[in-house]
């Protein structure tokens, strides 16, 4: 098993409050082969718990870094194809996910890809107009606001797609400045 620690203190400070209920919510319910399984919530006066299965692979980055950022097609259909059945499940049950990025996709001990780290996650009926994400990976209705419901983890993963292949994000900025990044998104997409 792992364990999470939050300290209240934090979370209150930050305003985190609400979307760690929600991680909790969210990932309690969840029972999936490709979704980090939520074992245990405990607290104690300073901190919140969340034990989960303990994944020991790495993650996707980290393997990235280890062949050059670049994987085989058959790798990359392997993690996508893995991605899109948790996308599948989570869509069913109206849960957008909106984080997707190669650090939040772990393996396990035999190669298993799990989603982790569901703070971003939210259940969605219709649409919602939250700004959250990683600048690279965020779809062009995030960045304006306009609304967005569970198309925005489509548009991550063929970015996440674009990396596995490629080597590097489609929108990326040496200066990693996020208005750069936007404007890059902006542009391709019009």
């Amino acid at each position: 098993m792992a364990m999470k620690q939050m300290q209240k203190a934090r979370i209150v400070m930050t305003k985190q409050g609400k979307n760690v209920l929600q991680e909790k919510r969210i990932l309690g319910e969840l029972d999936h082969p490709f979704l980090l399984r939520l074992i245990a919530t405990l607290q104690d006066k300073n901190s919140l718990y969340l034990i989960t299965e303990f994944l020991q692979g790495g993650d996707i980055f980290g393997k990235l870094c280890d062949c050059a950022g670049i994987f085989s097609v058959a790798t990359t259909k392997y993690y996508t194809a893995c991605v899109i059945e948790a996308f599948s499940y989570i869509h069913q049950r109206n849960i957008i996910y909106r984080d997707l990025k190669p650090e939040n996709l772990v393996l396990t001990d035999k190669g298993t890809l799990k989603i982790v780290d569901f703070g971003m996650a939210k259940r969605v009926e219709h649409i919602t107009f939250t700004v959250c994400g990683t600048p690279e990976y965020m779809a062009p209705e995030i960045i304006h606001g306009k609304g967005h419901n569970r198309g925005v983890d489509y548009w991550a993963l063929g970015i996440l797609v674009y990396e596995m292949v490629v080597g590097h994000t489609p929108f990326a900025d040496p200066s990693g400045s996020h208005l750069k990044i936007y404007k890059k998104i902006d542009k391709h997409c019009q």
